[in-house]
This record gives C-alpha cells, structure tokens and sequence, in this order.
C-alpha cells in the first residue's frame, strides 16, 4: 500500500472511531512502524484535517462532540507533588479532564490534550511522566494552569471545583 492511500485509510479509521487510536494500534494495523504513523499523521495535519494527539491516542475532534456535556474552565495553582491528587480529585467525582493550558511569558499559550477521565488515566498519565522524567506543563508557570474539565451536569462541576478548592488546589486572588 503506497503512503497516499496508507494516509486516506488511517484517516478514515480515525473518523469513524469514537475513542482514541494509538500510533501502535494504527501501525500494527497498516504493518508499518510507529515512526511512520507519527509522519503520516504530521502528513494529514499539514494537509489541513484535524486530528487531535492525547495521551491514549489520536482523535478526530468530531469524536469528542458526540457526548453533549457540560464543560468548565478551572484555574488551578499547586506543585507538581500535588498533580495526582488534584487529577484523582476530578476523575473520581464524576469528571473529565480535557486538557491543560499554560501562558508562557515568551512563547504565550501552550495547551495539552489530556482526555483523562478515569483512575486508570491518571495512573497512565503519571506513570508516562515520571517514566520519562517529564515536568508537567505547570512547571513552567510556578504551578499555574488552566484545566477544560467536562461533566454530565453543572452540580458535578460545582463539586468538583469546591472539593479542589478545599484541597487548596485552586488558583486564589492574592
């Protein structure tokens, strides 16, 4: 199968799944290395198609609105020992995490697809960064960050951001 094709193909499997697909999912699948599906991928995105990298895989954002949820935006300001409390926080009352934003002084917005939405995810995306010596996103701005946080109804939201401001996790006006 030549390269053209091989990227029509991966996009069409991308399309018409409803969950991320790994770039090790994709290369077993059209049996050619990981590297080749990261290439194809820059390949698709430099073609103008929007295909979203998180942590369990790529998504087609059209795949993410397919669940009408309601969704907030939280400033949140903590070290990064305090990471997985405040994700377990979100995650075990009921929420999504969708991603994290930062505002670099230099460079200005720099923002991560996260799509946690379970412990397993937490325990994935912590274990990711400390297998590879990775400094969250936050450790740029001294803790400062933006999380998108999504949840089936705006009382679980309301909890949430209580529950993370109880726990001092939340940005506070100094």
């Amino acid at each position: 199968m030549d390269g053209e094709k091989r990227r029509r193909k991966i996009l069409e499997e991308i399309l018409s799944s409803t969950k991320p697909l790994t770039g090790t999912h994709l290369s077993k699948l059209f049996n050619v290395s990981r590297q080749i599906i990261v290439q194809d991928i820059a390949l698709l995105r430099a073609a103008g198609y929007n295909i979203i990298a998180t942590p369990q895989g790529y998504i087609h954002p059209s795949s993410l609105e397919l669940e009408q949820r309601h969704r907030r935006m939280i400033a949140c300001r903590h070290d990064v020992g305090q990471m997985e409390e405040e994700l377990l926080t979100i995650v075990d009352l009921g929420g999504k995490i969708l991603d994290v934003i930062v505002e670099h002084p230099v460079y200005g917005e720099f923002k991560g697809q996260l799509m946690i939405s379970s412990r397993k995810d937490v325990d994935d995306f912590v274990g990711r960064m400390q297998n590879a010596g990775a400094e969250p996103l936050s450790a740029l701005t001294e803790g400062v960050h933006i999380h998108t946080i999504e949840a089936d109804d705006e009382e679980t939201l309301d909890l949430i951001v209580k529950e993370l401001g109880k726990k001092n996790l939340l940005l506070s006006e100094e």
